[in-house]
């Protein structure tokens, strides 16, 4: 059994532990606004291991959906314990990013502080948002105002009523490609930019001047099988984004194997794409890894429930508190053969970005 001292319970400790095991080249960027739950500060923080003008980085993020972060913070602490800046070749360095989304890591929920979903928030604001009109029609099913199973168990009758009926791509378009309409519904893109997301995009425009090959990493968990990983790659298949992924990661790093979603949706506002974005002049491969939970079905009431506890929480506080626990288990679980995988995965899946970063 892998050492599990990596993992924590809370934001503070699993900061403190990161950048502990980071070393003094961290950038701290503070939430203006914001506190943890304890009043404790809020940060992105971005260590540059290596040396900071490398051409070659092998970038990596952990809590784009907030509670998600806790187990991609072990994976980096781990990674770096391990030893990893003394095995960096030359010309090449990592990029670590703690806490995409501070404030819902820190309160231990998928969203930021507006209920946004920070991985649908990369959107131009300036322009007329991506409709959803699925997403309108099925708000008022996803939505209860009481929890129990009888009323879970309606939601998910309708849910499976509405798929049947368009199908399942327009089904998870709808369901969690990203909505802009309805701020109190679930996977909510946002009205304007969140401050996470103008964090990082300072993070990135500091960081990554001099780099002209670059991979991006973007740590999650609950899609796919329990005790495994699975990766989306969102390149077109064939381009060079593509192959390159499935060079250094293998050929699962493109074919979508384990993937619990019949259709994965067409995504809108996503962190690995506005990454890309940043970085015109550089050769840039991203991938999404999730470390897989619950079976799909549970992973979409955990959602449900995250929005219910937020909404309707403090209106039934006894029931609530008993909800919570069931939740933090289907992004976080406390399971050690579940943390013990991913620290065995994540730190090959890192030590193959560093291999493929520093190729030819």
């Amino acid at each position: 059994m892998a050492d599990l001292a990596a993992f924590s319970d809370s934001y503070a400790e699993a900061r403190a532990k990161f950048l502990d095991a980071a070393g003094p080249q961290a950038t701290h960027y503070l939430h203006p606004s914001q506190k943890g739950p304890a009043g404790e500060p809020l940060y992105l923080d971005v260590a540059v291991i290596g040396p900071p003008d490398a051409s070659r980085v092998l970038a990596v993020g952990c809590g784009t959906h907030g509670i998600e972060g806790y187990p991609g913070s072990a994976a980096l602490t781990h990674w770096l314990r391990s030893g990893a800046a003394q095995r960096l070749p030359p010309d090449t360095a990592a990029i670590l990013f703690h806490a995409h989304n501070p404030w819902g890591f820190a309160h231990k929920t998928r969203v930021t502080e507006e209920n946004v979903d920070l991985n649908r928030n990369f959107v131009d604001f300036e322009r007329p948002l991506p409709p959803n009109a699925g997403y309108a029609e099925l708000h008022p099913l996803v939505t209860p105002g009481t929890w129990d199973e009888a009323s879970v168990a309606t939601v998910f009758r309708r849910l499976e009523a509405f798929r049947q009926r368009v199908g399942e791509q327009a089904y998870s378009n709808a369901f969690n490609g990203g909505q802009y309409t309805h701020r109190d519904g679930v996977y909510f893109g946002g009205e304007r930019a969140q401050w996470s997301n103008g964090a990082f995009r300072r993070a990135v425009r500091g960081h990554f001047g001099a780099a002209r090959k670059v991979a991006f990493i973007d740590l999650h968990t609950g899609i796919g099988p329990r005790y495994e990983h699975i990766y989306l790659c969102f390149h077109p298949a064939g381009s060079p984004g593509y192959e390159r992924a499935r060079r250094w990661w293998g050929v699962r790093a493109v074919n979508r194997e384990g993937v619990t979603h019949k259709a994965v949706a067409v995504y809108h506002g996503v962190l690995i794409d506005a990454f890309a974005a940043l970085l015109p002049s550089a050769q840039v491969t991203t991938l999404v890894v999730e470390f897989g939970t619950l079976p799909r079905e549970d992973v979409q009431r955990a959602a449900l429930l995250q929005r219910w506890l937020r909404f309707h929480g403090a209106q039934q506080p006894d029931l609530a508190r008993g909800l919570v626990a069931g939740y933090e288990e289907a992004y976080y679980p406390s399971e050690p053969r579940w943390r013990a995988a991913v620290l065995e995965q994540s730190h090959e899946l890192l030590e193959s970005g560093v291999r493929g970063i520093s190729s030819s």
